[in-house]
């Protein structure tokens, strides 16, 4: 009964704090697409859920430039991270509506879209 109960409660949680993932699209870094390096390359994630953008990173990434624009190309949002170590939130404007936005993401040699 108390194994049925925690998965309950999971599964409830779990629904609950649902983020929906933003697929980003881009080249991988040029370190890691060279020939005979087998290690797959470690990238930024993106969700968005109730209005607010969160970025996850693998790893300390300094100068990451992040800009978000609504369908019709006109920026919604615009800044350079100087230095993020794990997580980035963004809160939107309550008129935000999904699929009408994309998010660049761009560091070093590395630029990343995707569409929300």
């Amino acid at each position: 009964m108390k194994k049925f109960l925690f998965t309950l409660c999971f599964l409830f949680a779990s629904a609950i704090g649902h983020a929906d993932g933003i697929e980003m699209f881009g080249d991988p870094p040029n370190e890691e697409s060279k020939p005979g390096n087998r290690s797959q390359a470690l990238l930024p994630t993106v969700d968005y859920a109730d209005g607010e953008v969160t970025i996850d990173v693998p790893y300390q990434i300094d100068d990451m430039a992040v800009t978000i624009r609504n369908d019709q190309g006109v920026v919604l949002y615009s800044t350079v991270i100087p230095s993020i170590t794990m997580q980035y939130s963004i809160v939107l404007p309550d008129t935000v509506d999904a699929d009408k936005y994309s998010i660049q993401i761009a560091y070093g040699d590395i630029y990343l879209i995707g569409w929300f």
